[in-house]
């Protein structure tokens, strides 16, 4: 079998492997699908967060093809959409239901940019879904991404009635948006560079605007006005400002139009540590909240969205690349003006 390995900046390599073998709380994935993540992208082109060797892929769905004889509920041939994340379950933040922060998360599945994958400890909750026959496993990996959108939903739990900005269209700003459309936000607005993704995210029904094309910070303010707190005059109006798109100019832009008391969500990774208006924050009583990955719960509920249409992710697939074409598949994700959701699929 062939996976993707990060063997530098800018260079992923299909290697040859011995296929897996489960143990008796594992299952083995025949990949039907697998996208690239903006995490990957930084990896990719930068080498944040990453060594070399190391697997690549963790959004991904496919077919079991081998299960430990501890598996109880899923069998070979079964579809089945996949949380990566595999909290060790023992460390203080795993007992305290902060599964996303765990301390030692061995037990995670990678390597899903492969033919085949482990999955270690299937049976844990929230962790394998079987997918109904009309989702594909293009669908079925979008799981991880829209988990992530949904924790960062639930944490910031945005006044749906109030102005909303969600910055950063890419997958995990689309899917913010999605899960906001699904809650019930009737004043969104979604701000990217791209194209391509506005077209996207304007399909949905969604106010857009293109930065690149003017103020986006006299936009927001030509659009909701402006508010007063001490120290803080003519400030913006939004009540929750969604950062997804981990481009630094970005944070003082929400931080500048979020009004007193509002909330700014930070759910977009940068390489690079960005500055922070503090006066700003604390003058205003910003809640700046950082949201990170996700627990069962919110996999679960993901899943639950995709799997009675309350949220659509198959048009934000822009390309379909073959495995064996992997390295393509990442330029072509890194090429934000062209691209929307680069999904990587058997050959």
């Amino acid at each position: 079998m062939r996976t993707a390995r990060w063997q530098g900046i800018r260079s992923i390599g299909l290697i040859e492997e011995q296929a897996p073998v489960p143990g008796p709380l594992d299952v083995v994935l025949d990949v039907g699908a697998c996208g690239i993540c903006g995490s990957d992208v930084h990896a990719f082109a930068e080498g944040a967060w990453i060594v070399e060797g190391s697997a690549m892929g963790h959004e991904f769905a496919g077919t079991v093809s081998a299960a430990g004889a501890g598996v109880r509920d899923l069998a070979v041939g079964h579809r089945v959409a996949v949380n990566p994340m595999g909290p060790c379950g023992t460390c203080a933040q795993c007992a305290a239901g902060r599964t996303n922060l765990c301390a030692d998360p061995h037990r995670s599945a990678r390597g899903g940019l492969g033919d085949q994958v482990l999955v270690p400890h299937a049976e844990m909750d929230g962790r394998l879904f079987r997918m109904p026959e009309a989702m594909s496993f293009e669908e079925g990996a979008f799981l991880e991404p829209l988990s992530v959108a949904v924790r960062a939903v639930r944490s910031a739990a945005p006044d749906l009635d109030a102005p909303i900005v969600v910055a950063g269209l890419g997958s995990i700003g689309q899917c913010v948006l999605r899960v906001l459309q699904a809650a019930g936000a009737r004043d969104v607005l979604g701000i990217d560079v791209s194209p391509a993704r506005l077209e996207v995210a304007a399909a949905t029904g969604a106010a857009v605007f293109d930065s690149r094309s003017a103020d986006a910070h006299e936009h927001i303010l030509d659009r909701w006005g402006t508010s007063n707190s001490p120290y803080q005059p003519g400030s913006g109006n939004v009540q929750t400002f969604f950062e997804c798109s981990g481009a630094l100019p970005v944070l003082a832009l929400a931080t500048a139009v979020t009004r007193a008391g509002g909330t700014v969500a930070v759910a977009g990774l940068t390489s690079t540590t960005p500055p922070v208006d503090v006066n700003t924050v604390v003058q205003k009583e910003l809640r700046l909240l950082g949201s990170f990955a996700y627990t069962p719960v919110d996999s679960t509920e993901a899943f639950r969205l995709l799997s009675e249409g309350h949220v659509q992710v198959a048009p934000l697939v822009s390309h379909r690349v073959p495995l064996s074409r992997v390295a393509e598949a990442f330029a072509t994700q890194h090429a934000v003006d062209g691209s929307v959701k680069v999904v990587v699929v058997p050959d």
